[in-house]
């Protein structure tokens, strides 16, 4: 699964999207600026947990 994410700009809204992506349960493959790699998991879980961040989902695929 890969989210597209708009809005994070440095390496730490990559640790903040690591962390909350961790926190749901999900597994994390790679997240770097733009976007974050993850097993197959819950779309709506993901993307609430990376919107209260205050980011933008632009696409899960």
């Amino acid at each position: 699964m890969v989210v597209k994410i708009e809005g994070m700009g440095c390496m730490h809204c990559v640790a903040r999207v690591t962390a909350a992506l961790k926190e749901i349960g999900a597994v994390v493959k790679n997240v770097e600026i733009g976007s974050a790699e993850l097993e197959a998991f819950d779309a709506d879980k993901v993307k609430a947990a990376i919107e209260n961040l205050g980011f933008t989902v632009k696409e899960i695929a």
